[in-house]
């Protein structure tokens, strides 16, 4: 683009060349084309250069935090969601693919921004057009008795082509932003595709959660109501009291109430699973076992900024940063002049047997540009510029929030395997408590408040055990999206 010219550019729209050439013309012809060279020569040797952006827009932290820094995980080596060792699983995320109906959407505004890109690129070809015409006419014309009428025929057939020599750059800058935009959108679809995943996967292990606590419930049940005989027994032998029955009965009635409360959260699950994949909630898909499997380890080492290659949003907003810049540079071209050639030739005659005795054809050339507009293109232009600062900045929070997401998943992750084993530990000694607690009431040594309570920390410390590796998988499942893990 030219530096040097200002904002208030006067724009002009003039017709200069207008040539038709026949036999007797070509000293015309040759006179205005050494004028137009003449013209093209003054104005290439204007100060020309490309409008190049900031590089400081672009500008993102190279590290992560010291300790992801030192190497903890690398997206390349990521074997994905199948390292979680889960066939239905990998079966239900490749149906997921190809029946979601959110990402088929995705995938016809992908469709879309490539057609948008055909369009643009289609502006750099020649345009070739072709006419076949025939036409009666009648006219009155004087005659010694007044007036009589005229028929004339006219048939006709021609071809014409026409191209915009691109000067300025500004039609390969507009066909090199659509491309980079048709880019962006494929970026977006694959960014859909890894959250659709992840959805999935969330699900799925929730599904598997429920159904585990389904079961465990019914182990602590039969265990409940394995006391309350026990405890009934006493009472009829008098050596247990009403109340401990009473409080033994409610403890079973407890178990019991928590089992709706499971089988609805488990039929939302499986509704919300079912719609994933395009079916009616009330389809069953899958047959979801009620075992949580094991957390695959931790990638090997790597180096953080390959998140910046491998996250699809990342991608996406770097690329339509790129095609801002290009628009940009598109909108500064278009300020100057532009240069079109056409040419046609057909044939023309009044009687059809007649229409290729008679040849004709036309070269025209036409530079045109804007005097006065009263600055609507520079408007333009810093609309432009502007658009791009928006994008780098988006750019910039894009990464910054994909490093803070990776860095969460990581210090979440760490923290509840810690928690984890404290829980494990936790269990172990609940129930060491409980059958000490059992064999101290069945020797008169304390109540059966003591065995009640240590029997519902046990139950409730196993339940929380469940949902804690739950949300162990989960904190997993949430780095694999950080990262832009995909199959």
């Amino acid at each position: 683009m030219l530096r040097g010219i200002p904002d208030s550019m006067f724009d002009v729209r003039c017709s200069m060349f207008d040539i038709r050439i026949c036999d007797e013309g070509v000293l015309i012809l040759n006179r205005v084309a050494t004028f137009m060279l003449f013209v093209l020569t003054t104005v290439l040797l204007c100060s020309c250069q490309k409008y190049r952006m900031e590089d400081a827009a672009l500008r993102v932290p190279d590290t992560f935090s010291p300790e992801l820094a030192q190497g903890t995980v690398s997206p390349e080596l990521v074997e994905g969601w199948e390292s979680f060792h889960e066939p239905e699983l990998n079966r239900l995320i490749r149906r997921l693919l190809a029946d979601n109906p959110g990402l088929r959407q995705a995938w016809a505004r992908l469709e879309q921004a490539g057609a948008m890109a055909d369009q643009a690129a289609a502006s750099s070809w020649p345009v070739l057009t072709t006419n076949i015409g025939a036409g009666r006419s009648r006219s009155n014309v004087p005659s010694a008795s007044g007036t009589s009428a005229a028929y004339a025929n006219q048939f006709s057939t021609s071809a014409a082509a026409s191209y915009e020599l691109d000067l300025w750059g500004r039609i390969s800058a507009s066909d090199k932003a659509a491309k980079l935009n048709y880019e962006a959108s494929r970026s977006d679809a694959e960014a859909m595709s890894v959250s659709l995943i992840a959805e999935l996967a969330e699900t799925w292990f929730s599904i598997i959660e429920q159904k585990a606590l389904l079961h465990l419930l019914g182990e602590q049940l039969k265990v409940s109501e394995t006391y309350l005989k026990l405890t009934k027994l006493r009472f009829g032998h008098g050596e247990a009291s009403a109340l401990d029955v009473y409080q033994q009965h409610q403890q079973v009635i407890a178990t019991r109430a928590q089992t709706p409360l499971l089988e609805s959260k488990l039929q939302v699950l499986l509704h919300k699973l079912a719609v994933l994949m395009g079916q009616p909630p009330r389809s069953r898909i899958a047959k979801p076992h009620a075992n949580l499997p094991n957390l695959p380890s931790l990638p090997s080492a790597g180096l953080p900024l390959t998140l910046l290659k491998t996250r699809p949003d990342i991608r996406a907003a770097q690329l339509r940063l790129a095609a801002a810049d290009q628009k940009t540079a598109a909108a500064i071209a278009d300020r100057f002049p532009s240069l079109r050639l056409s040419a046609s030739a057909g044939f023309r005659a009044s009687k059809l047997a007649e229409l290729f005795e008679n040849m004709v054809w036309d070269v025209l050339g036409n530079l045109s540009g804007t005097l006065w507009d009263g600055g609507r293109k520079s408007a333009e232009v810093r609309r432009n510029r502007a658009v791009v600062r928006e994008r780098a900045a988006l750019y910039v929070q894009t990464a910054l929030r994909a490093f803070q997401e990776v860095e969460d998943a990581l210090v979440l992750e760490a923290h509840q395997r810690a928690y984890i084993e404290k829980l494990d530990t936790q269990t172990a000694l609940a129930r060491k408590s409980l059958e000490e607690s059992r064999i101290r009431y069945l020797n008169g040594l304390n109540d059966y408040l003591r065995v009640l309570t240590a029997l519902k920390s046990v139950q409730l410390l196993e339940q929380n055990l469940i949902s804690a590796k739950k949300l162990l998988l989960s904190h997993r499942i949430r780095l694999y999206r950080a990262l832009g893990v995909s199959l």
